[in-house]
């Protein structure tokens, strides 16, 4: 007969969606194989922007910082625009996602990872939307990508550690679980702590 494991939270609840908050720096051609055109002595060109005259893509974020609808529209016209393209599909997902818009999320993500296949926030959120529908396998392997690419992000440990729990991989949730405590604020180890004493007397 099986044993029923009971943890101290049930279920122990998976830590949020991690927005982009910032554009990121563009990606430099000779990280990839390609030449600089310009030498070492010539200065790059810079576009100032004068205050009050945000991007679209930070326009979008404004509002969806408020909560207001009309961030989907402006993060489509910023991902229309080629203005941080990535970042913007990643921030439609995850408003798709507390849509309970399943699909679309997952759509959105992906193309954000076309884009960037090294996005961070693109796989941690994805990992999120595999684990709420229970693909455990594919929300396993991308909160694993996600930590690769920003090891001190510590809630990807944690959700991780959730998803290994769930796949009976109890050695392994511990290990992670215990990073997570390690990254994470004190105040935030309670229920962390209850996980690792229930697992370590399965493990």
């Amino acid at each position: 007969m099986s044993r029923v494991v009971r943890f101290p939270v049930n279920p122990p609840e998976k830590l949020g969606h991690q927005k982009v908050k910032r554009k990121r720096k563009k990606p430099n051609p000779e990280d990839y194989g390609q030449l600089n055109l310009f030498s070492g002595e010539e200065k790059e060109a810079k576009v100032f922007q004068m205050p009050g005259n945000n991007s679209l893509f930070e326009e979008a974020l404004l509002k969806d910082d408020q909560n207001d609808q009309e961030a989907e529209r402006l993060y489509q016209l910023a991902i229309q625009n080629g203005d941080a393209k990535e970042d913007a599909l990643c921030n439609l997902g995850i408003l798709k996602s507390e849509k309970d818009e399943k699909g679309k999320a997952i759509d959105y993500l992906t193309q954000a990872l076309q884009v960037n296949p090294r996005h961070f926030e693109a796989h941690y959120n994805l990992a999120n939307v595999y684990s709420d529908l229970g693909n455990l396998k594919l929300a396993q392997s991308h909160y694993e990508v996600a930590i690769e690419i920003e090891p001190d992000y510590p809630n990807s440990y944690y959700n991780l550690g959730l998803v290994l729990i769930s796949l009976k991989k109890y050695s392994k949730a511990i290990a992670v679980i215990n990073k997570y405590i390690d990254l994470s604020p004190a105040t935030e180890h309670g229920i962390a702590n209850e996980l690792v004493k229930t697992l370590k007397s399965l493990a």
